[in-house]
This record gives C-alpha cells, structure tokens and sequence, in this order.
C-alpha cells in the first residue's frame, strides 16, 4: 500500500494571497524554510485567474550575496530586463522615450551593447541598432549646468537618483504592459507588474540584511516622495522569507533594542501573509489513507494517530508519501491458534503507518482501543462498522474464536469474513436485524488493552515494527 499524492490543492490560500494583491503593494510571504513557498508561488503563477491580471517577475538575491553594494542593483535590472524580454515586451517599448529620457550618450551605448549581447537576431534587434544609430548621429551632450549636475548623479551605480538606460527601459515596458492593448491580441489586455524577491532566507544572515537595505533604499521612487511606489513601477513587490526567524537574525545583528517591526515597515503594507504547506498535505495524506484503508472516518476514530500526522515535518510528511507498506511485510499472514489472518488486512497496514509516523506503544494502543462516543445514531453505525471491519483480528485474538455477530450499545452487526486456503483475506460488516445471543460480542464491555499490546509484540513476526517505541521501556 502506498499514499499518493499527485496535486495539493491551494484554491483557498491562493484566494486568500489574491487578496493580498488586491489591496497590498507591498507583501511579505512569511514561512520558515522547507515549508513549500516555492511550490505556492509556481502554483500563483500558473494560476489561469490571477495571469488574466497580474504578469510575475521574480528575482533571486541568493546570485548576488557576494556582489558589492553597488552592483546588486545592477544584477537586479540586468535580470528583469532578461525576464521582459522572455515575456515579449521590449518587442513594444518605446526606444525614442528611453534614449531621450538618458543624459548623456554613454549611457545610451551601454544599454544598447547590453541588449544586443543577449537578443537573438531579429525585428527587434534590428530596430535597436537602427535607433541607436539615429541617435548617434542626432545626439548632442546637454549643455545645461544643472543637467550634467544630475546626470552625474544620475550614472553612479547605485545611487538613490539614479535612472540609467536600464531603469528607463524597465519602467517603460512596465508601463507599457500596464495599459490595455487587447487590440493587437488578448494577450496584450492591460495587466499589474508583480516583482516577486525569492528565497531571502537562504541567505547568509549578513548579506540578508546587505541586500534588504539596497533593495530599502530604492523601493520609493524618489522622485514622488509623498507617493508609495517604487522605482520601476511595479503594482505589488512581494518578499519572500519568514518573518520571524528573520526578527531573531535582526536583534542578534542589532541588539535586542532594535525596532525590527520599525526595519521591517519599509516592505510591508499590512501583516505578512504567512503560509505552510504542511497542513494541506497532512490533509492529503488523512484522504488518501481513508481511501486506501477503506475508513472513511479513520481521524476520528484514531484521534492521536491524526495529532501526529498533522504534527509531522514537511520533509516526515514526504517520507510517509514515498515509501510502500509491501516493504514492512514480512510473511503473508499471521496465526494465531486456529486462525490466520492475511497481513493485506488493513488492521497491519494501519499499525505500519502508525508506527512510521512515531507513535508509540502506548499512543496506538489508545487510538485502537477508542471506544465511539459523543455522536449521532447514524454517524456511531457507520464508525462501528468501519472500525471493526479494521480492528476485526484484535476482538477474534480476544475472543480466541472468529465470530459473525457483535453489538454497540442498542445496535447489532453482523459480520461476513472471506478466506482463501484458510487465511482470512477480507472482512465486511453490516447491521443486523435479528442475531444469535450465544455468537454475539459486546464490543462496548471489552477493554482490547492488554490484547493489542500483546498483538503490537506478536505482529512483528509478520510486518517489521523495529521503529516501534516501547513507552514502558524507555
């Protein structure tokens, strides 16, 4: 037996994030790493809702952890440009505005160069070299003495003013995509810039901070002060890291008296959007070990065995995906006396997940030992016919006999067992209108304990329970 999981399904956290989008410029995805944000964000991305209104750009600062201050940026601008091209929308910027928006003409070559580097020959390619060519000729350095105050300023990599070529091709495609031009294609139907800043948790704490403060000093357009934006335009710029691990990396660096939330401020609009996968897969795994054990109610039932797996790890959660009971089987049944039972029962199967997840001796015999309480008539019929049709090997080992009927409380059952070559294969129960009182069992009035402890010992003849924690032997 083997859980597979094919797709986690995120509608409602991805509802919840478009949110976010709606109504936050600036986002901080929080959750601690290894807890599926990039699973989430791949998940945004191919959403077919949410592509209909925003266009995703991300960006990675782990490549730039050992780039100097003044480079980071640079890389920054280097990578959307390449990210803008991919998406077809240099093909539509407006070369003229750009050039004309620069100060000098070095600029202009360095922009030109870096896109002739790395765009294939073609229409586009032959309009930049056309343009720059017009340029060159027309071109005259600016004689004011107030412009070449700023140009300098305007050139030094790094700096808060500065709006080089690169700047002013980013901020022109951007503004570009963001007006509707469905004429020349649905595609081309107006869209919001989302600037995605992957994985800063996977850096080194103090390039961590290195690159916060880069990325704080040019998050405001400085040339709209009293306005929140940024300096490329983007709708929304999302932050992806955990906020609370990043708080303790803060005061070990700063002091304990540092304000992080003051810090932090800069790149929020609102509280973080935290997430984890966890949840949503320990979900997956409850539905698809219902299915495979043919409980539908099984967590209710098995309460502990239910707290353990939704306090599994992500990294224990996948464990438990990838791995296949047939691998803990040892022998196909197991005898007791009289009787075998086949260990493709789901009683064995139960015990092996059980056991993986760590329980312990005294946790699984709480959960198989649960008596079902606190319901209504019909929910108690189906649980006691699910439960034992799972835990049928457990009352026959009591009862050292097989038996065909038993009661809960009012309610009677009757029970139908299959063999093959007298190893009991298949068990299935149902309610039972009349009875013989001398085969009933009264499952309510017998306490399993000492009979599942014994089978917990007994069992690993057939299926291998060496993980299993003995809790009175430690």
């Amino acid at each position: 037996m083997k859980i597979e999981i094919k797709e986690i399904n995120l509608e409602e956290k991805i509802k919840d994030f478009s949110q976010y989008l709606a109504t936050t410029d600036r986002i901080i995805l929080s959750a601690k790493f290894g807890d599926g944000k990039t699973y989430l964000l791949n998940q945004l991305r191919n959403n077919e809702e949410l592509n209909k209104e925003y266009k995703f750009f991300t960006i990675y600062p782990v490549n730039y952890s050992v780039a100097k201050n003044e480079d980071i940026f640079e890389y920054i601008k280097r990578d959307i440009i390449v990210q803008l091209d991919k998406e077809g929308l240099l093909d539509n910027v407006d070369l003229n505005a750009v050039f004309d928006s620069l100060f000098n003409f070095e600029d202009i070559k360095a922009l030109v160069a870096f896109l002739l580097s790395f765009i294939p020959g073609g229409a586009f390619y032959d309009i930049v070299f056309q343009k720059f060519c017009e340029k060159k000729k027309e071109y005259k350095e600016k004689k004011h003495t107030g412009d070449k105050y700023l140009a300098l300023f305007s050139q030094i990599k790094g700096s808060i003013y500065e709006n080089d070529g690169y700047t002013s091709l980013i901020r022109n495609a951007i503004d570009w995509m963001k007006k509707d031009h469905a004429m020349n294609g649905p595609e081309w139907k107006k869209k919001k810039a989302v600037l995605i800043i992957e994985d800063l948790d996977r850096l080194d704490p103090k390039h961590l901070f290195r690159i916060l403060n880069v990325l704080s000093a040019h998050i405001d357009d400085t040339t709209t002060p009293d306005v929140v934006t940024n300096k490329f335009g983007f709708d929304n710029i999302v932050l992806v890291m955990d906020y609370e691990t990043t708080a303790h990396i803060f005061h070990h660096f700063y002091g304990k008296d540092a304000c992080y939330e003051g810090y932090m401020s800069k790149f929020l609009s609102r509280e973080p959007f935290k997430y984890s996968i966890q949840p949503f897969i320990a979900i997956q795994i409850e539905r698809e070990l219902s299915k495979k054990l043919g409980v539908s109610h099984i967590f209710m039932t098995f309460s502990k065995f239910w707290m353990k797996i939704h306090n599994l790890s992500i990294r224990d959660l996948k464990k438990l995906t990838m791995f296949d009971t047939q691998d803990r089987i040892r022998s196909d049944s197991f005898e007791y006396k009289h009787m075998k039972f086949s260990t493709s029962l789901p009683l064995f199967h139960l015990i092996i997940y059980m056991v993986e997840c760590g329980m312990s001796v005294d946790e699984i015999v709480t959960d198989l030992k649960t008596k079902i309480t606190h319901m209504s008539k019909g929910e108690r019929r189906i649980m006691c016919q699910e439960y034992m049709r799972l835990s049928y090997p457990l009352y026959a080992i009591m009862n050292n006999r097989e038996f065909t009927e038993f009661s809960y409380g009012t309610e009677k059952y009757s029970v139908t067992v299959k063999s093959e070559n007298g190893i009991i294969t298949e068990v299935s129960v149902s309610p039972a209108d009349t009875w013989v009182s001398s085969n009933l069992v009264k499952i309510e009035e017998l306490d399993i304990e000492e009979t599942v402890r014994w089978c917990l010992s007994e069992f690993s003849t057939c299926i291998n329970l060496a993980a299993l924690c003995d809790t009175k032997k430690t």
